[in-house]
């Protein structure tokens, strides 16, 4: 992509993230807020190894619940309808979650593990992998097929989706992790729940929707909506 391409994709974003927030404020945010408190009480269980394996597990399925949530409320805002409440958008991403959460081990963990020994690789894998839940939710894949439409999508695309969905992705990430381990210790329990509640809505919604409309503008015109 040329650096007019580039700007063409990102122009506007932001604005774009920020007016999908604040027209579904409270369905975007209490989720994320609810998934920042239980990341950080469910660290409090984990001081031995199987506990913190357990809890690893919890979180990656919590995450992806929300993942598919954010694609699915970002499709009602655009269908223009009447709009689906928390509950019911929370029942469909039930169902996606298997998908996103078997496709998020390859698409999540094999960047970290490589980002652990080289950075760039890692970065690389995460970028090209990037847009895989709106691809699997809205064009309703498996997910083999899931990562390969998020490789197509990002092929000549790279740079502006690492400047935009994959650092988005690592403020998230960083952000969630340091608060569950973090909160805690410097807040106290109640305190902690809440910091850790408010750190993860203020990211969640912001990462969570910048894939979705990166995903829906580069997907254009093939992309048919999740119903």
């Amino acid at each position: 992509m040329s650096a007019g391409g580039a700007r063409a994709l990102l122009r506007g974003l932001p604005r774009e993230v920020a007016g999908v927030i604040s027209r579904h404020r409270l369905a975007a945010i209490a989720p994320a807020a609810a998934l920042g408190a239980g990341a950080d009480a469910v660290t409090l269980l984990s001081d031995d190894l199987g506990r913190e394996i357990a809890a690893g597990i919890v979180l990656a399925i919590a995450f992806e619940v929300y993942v598919g949530y954010a694609e699915l409320l970002v499709a009602a805002d655009r269908g223009g309808g009447p709009r689906p409440s928390v509950a019911i958008l929370m029942s469909r991403s039930w169902v996606l979650t298997p998908r996103l959460l078997l496709t998020s081990v390859p698409a999540v963990g094999l960047p970290l593990a490589a980002g652990g020994l080289l950075v760039l690789p890692g970065l690389w894998l995460l970028t090209r992998w990037s847009l895989y839940a709106p691809a699997i939710v809205h064009e309703r894949l498996g997910a083999r097929e899931g990562l390969a439409r998020s490789a197509q999508l990002v092929r000549g695309n790279f740079w502006a989706v690492a400047c935009s969905v994959t650092a988005s992705l690592l403020v998230e990430h960083t952000v969630i992790h340091a608060t569950a381990h973090s909160a805690q210790p410097l807040l106290g329990n109640g305190l902690g729940l809440a910091g850790a509640a408010l750190a993860t809505a203020a990211v969640s919604p912001p990462a969570a929707f910048t894939i979705s409309i990166v995903y829906e503008r580069l997907a254009e015109p093939r992309l048919t909506r999740f119903e």
